[in-house]
């Protein structure tokens, strides 16, 4: 297949991209600048200059794709609908449209499955599964309205909408912007340890997004993850250490946790800081809540089955380099 590819440069992107070459894909990826192309050239995929904001520019070069995987995206911890609209929302409208005006058979969508949670416990929830109230997050409210606008176009081209939880593995950005923050007071645990977190590593994100690729599989929303359930304290202490550093031994009722949440995201909207902060509501909720997904439609309907552990996504994460 030709594929195009948006944030192949980025975090998922630059491990999708390695698997699709190694399954014989032609692939394609959008870059914004010199150093995306660059870095999209070096994986051995071929960079198409253009920018989201500004799919105009490039829409008249998107024909011949068989399909086109979305995953780029803003993803910010706090601010307002108003700081992800453009990117998350209208850029994902606007490229569904080019591609039905390009005559692309698929549209592949990466979303995430916490735009189901609502502050209550979540066990084993299906697709179907409709929060009453979503939790206080713009980031996911902008991903909610993605997939509306997606859904409108089911009968001109063929979606898939994926939903990953918390997705993890090698050269993790996040893990780095992180890094001084854990350093110096490590990472708490919010409310009861042994709650549980879904999660999927890269590998398995990539086998669910080629596992949508055949043509037969139906336009719909799936729920992929890793197979096994972790609780989150036994994880996240792995997970940390794997990347140099120590969860520490900081514990904070889910209450307490929100409330601080609310401050720390209003001292950062207050004084337009940068980056990411220490503490939102989003990471409250999804480390303070139990919180479990089923991914039996996909592996029904689009025959997904994990292709790596975690145990042995966590292995080879604290392997020394070679």
């Amino acid at each position: 297949m030709k594929i195009f590819i948006t944030g192949a440069s980025g975090f998922v992107g630059k491990s999708l991209v390695e698997d699709l070459l190694d399954q014989g894909h032609v692939v394609h990826g959008l870059a914004r600048n010199n150093q995306s192309a660059q870095i999209i050239q070096a994986l051995g995929a071929v960079p198409l200059k253009g920018d989201l904001l500004a799919i105009n520019q490039f829409k008249s070069q998107l024909t011949n794709y068989d399909a086109i995987i979305h995953t780029a995206a803003k993803i910010k911890f706090t601010g307002g609908l108003e700081d992800f609209f453009d990117i998350n929302v209208k850029a994902t409208k606007e490229l569904v449209e080019a591609a039905i005006e390009a005559k692309v058979k698929t549209f592949i969508y990466t979303s995430a499955a916490a735009i189901a949670l609502d502050g209550n416990p979540l066990i084993n929830i299906t697709e179907e599964y409709q929060p009453q109230k979503m939790i206080k997050s713009s980031y996911l409210q902008s991903k909610r309205l993605a997939e509306q606008e997606l859904l409108k176009h089911q009968d001109e081209i063929r979606i898939i909408i994926l939903r990953p939880p918390i997705i993890w593995g090698p050269k993790m950005g996040i893990m780095e912007a992180f890094r001084s923050t854990i350093s110096k007071i490590g990472f708490p645990t919010i409310g009861d340890p042994k709650h549980h977190l879904p999660t999927c590593h890269l590998k398995n994100l990539n086998a669910a997004i080629i596992s949508s690729l055949p043509i037969h599989h139906p336009t719909g929303i799936y729920l992929v993850c890793d197979e096994e359930q972790v609780q989150v304290r036994p994880f996240m202490n792995k997970l940390i250490k794997a990347y140099g550093m120590n969860m520490g031994n900081m514990h904070l009722p889910k209450r307490i946790a929100l409330s601080m949440a609310d401050f720390v995201e209003f001292i950062w909207k207050t004084f337009k800081l940068n980056g990411n902060p220490p503490m939102s509501n989003l990471i409250v909720h999804l480390m303070g809540t139990e919180f479990t997904i089923d991914y039996t439609k996909a592996k029904k309907v689009l025959g997904y089955q994990p292709v790596i552990s975690v145990a042995e996504g966590l292995r080879q994460l604290s392997a020394p380099p070679e």
